[in-house]
């Protein structure tokens, strides 16, 4: 076993990020295919132990959306059978509650102050260690199939450097689920399935890559691209509540959407009188009287026709008896507000936004549990690592939480810390700053000066008891019985920040004039890209994913 993770960390090693030593990494280098070669017999017995790793996550589900949770009136059949054997993080939270940097702390167990994705469109360092570059690693079979959003400003991955250990590549391309483009392999022409719900046909490619790798451990991402917000084919009379055009009409041909039979479950009721949470409100910002009611069966049609794909991708894995020898997890990038707090999407600190799905089972080593504690993105990483008894890159800032997983005795952390800066890396001039201390009963925030201060904070500051005010409709500011509280939450949160070295409270919180962030790693030239932006050579601001 010693053999094999000497072999896993010095091809990881390779990339600048991992060793603590950065200049061990040329020799390194040179002598790893000696290495291999060496220990190649060992770690190939001991690779045939490990378990399978089954990665699915959607874009946009909020955890509110499980059958099982008794919340949204959704239907989801399949996720809810999963988690009657499986194990549960009922306050798992996005890290950053936006595309590309969440799916960065996914993949890297990284904050993005580390990790350099601090907004959509920022690249991922071809050299930070991934889920796929510790399993390649490992001598697992991998496989990338759906969304990626971390190729930076043009997201298509050509290299096998930028694709992280994933040797089979299925890359989607945009939000089309019913005529969705991709880029497969190293085919340089982008391929479109028209006609086709592109969460079936990605969970049937990831199926055939299963069929063809059963004779070595597998680790297969299965990214589905909705229930976000989509376009194209089948969208033509989709809209935004709160997009419109300059003169106030309706653009069309963007929302929420699924196949028709699946939205048609939550067709004929009238959500304004049977509303699906209670704190839904007109939208706040654009177009007041947008409302989200009629956005309800596409994003529920979508979630449901997904729950029927994982079924089937679940189905095929008991039928073959690989339940008991694959880590399957199932969670989402970040939530969708749909209407509450007036909001729609994701990008702030309410439930709504930051909470995600987090089912993980291995039948008859996971234990069955619905857990309350604090469960965060970045340590989602750490805890498959763990489970998987694979090297977790010292970098890792997530907390390995696959003691708990079987059930041993293991203390979680008390806080999960959430953050926000941009939602693309073109809003140079339109930053949302946000620092927030999530715990199973508070979330506290600071927030920077942005749209949001004015709304729903006293002097970027506020605090919600979730355990008495589970919807957020009733903030705590200062001067309403709380102060020792929230100054204690306050200090928390700066050890916090402090420990990340994140300088949001002395140059972003009260900043009308931030700027993009100071990061502890950079993976584009953000100088040069200020220019191009001021200069009008690149577009901007950009539509957040």
């Amino acid at each position: 076993m010693l053999m094999c993770r000497g072999v896993i960390i010095a091809y990881l090693c390779m990339k600048k990020n991992y060793c603590p030593m950065k200049t061990t990494t040329t020799p390194i280098r040179t002598l790893l295919p000696l290495a291999v070669l060496a220990a190649s017999g060992t770690a190939a017995a001991q690779v045939e132990e490990k378990p399978n790793i089954i990665f699915v996550f959607a874009d946009q589900w909020r955890k509110q959306s499980l059958g099982f949770r008794g919340e949204d009136p959704v239907q989801t059949p399949n996720l809810d059978k999963f988690a009657s054997w499986a194990f549960s993080f009922d306050n798992a939270t996005s890290c950053r509650p936006v595309s590309g940097p969440n799916r960065a702390c996914l993949m890297t167990g990284m904050y993005p102050i580390n990790n350099g994705v601090f907004a959509n469109s920022v690249p991922l360092d071809a050299e930070t260690p991934t889920l796929g570059d510790v399993c390649k690693a490992a001598g697992y079979a991998t496989a990338y199939i759906g969304k990626w959003h971390l190729g930076g400003l043009n997201d298509h991955v050509a290299t096998a450097e930028g694709r992280h250990g994933f040797d089979t590549w299925v890359q989607s391309m945009g939000h089309m689920p019913f005529n969705q483009g991709y880029y497969i392999g190293d085919d340089p022409n982008r391929v479109y399935k028209k006609g086709v719900w592109a969460p079936t046909f990605e969970t049937d490619t990831a199926i055939g890559f299963i069929e063809d790798n059963r004779d070595k451990p597998f680790c297969v991402v299965l990214s589905y691209n909705p229930p976000h917000t989509s376009g194209g084919y089948m969208f033509e009379d989709r809209w935004q509540p709160g997009k419109r055009k300059p003169d106030g009409t309706i653009r069309y041909g963007y929302g929420y959407g699924g196949p028709r039979e699946y939205e048609a479950l939550y067709t004929g009721v009238d959500y304004r009188e049977n509303p699906i949470r209670g704190n839904v409100e007109p939208m706040r910002k654009g177009n007041t009287k947008d409302r989200s009611e009629g956005c309800i069966p596409g994003y529920f049609g979508a979630i449901t026709a997904i729950d029927n794909d994982f079924g089937t991708l679940m189905n095929y894995l008991e039928q073959e008896g690989l339940l008991e020898n694959t880590i399957v997890v199932f969670t989402a990038d970040h939530g969708e507000s749909m209407g509450s707090q007036g909001l729609m999407t994701k990008g702030t600190w309410f439930e709504e936004s930051v909470g995600v799905p987090c089912i993980i089972g291995m039948r008859g080593s996971i234990v069955n549990r619905r857990e309350q504690c604090v469960f965060n993105s970045i340590d989602l990483l750490p805890t498959l690592l763990g489970m998987a008894s694979l090297p977790i890159p010292p970098q890792v800032d997530g907390k390995d939480y696959s003691p708990m997983l079987t059930g041993e005795a293991f203390t979680p952390p008390q806080y999960a810390l959430l953050s926000f800066d941009f939602g693309g890396v073109a809003e140079l001039k339109f930053p949302r700053y946000w620092r927030a201390l999530y715990s199973p009963r508070y979330t506290f925030v600071l927030c920077g000066m942005n749209s949001n201060r004015d709304v729903y904070t006293r002097d970027g500051m506020v605090l919600y008891d979730r355990q008495q005010d589970p919807l957020q409709m009733r903030p705590i500011f200062k001067g309403m019985g709380h102060d020792g509280l929230m100054d204690r939450l306050f200090a928390a949160l700066a050890a916090e920040l402090d420990a990340t070295g994140d300088p949001f409270i002395e140059k972003y919180w009260n900043n009308e004039n931030a700027g993009y962030p100071e990061l502890n790693h950079y993976t584009m030239d953000l100088e040069d890209y200020t220019r191009q932006l001021e200069s009008g050579k690149v577009r901007g601001p950009q539509e957040v994913d």
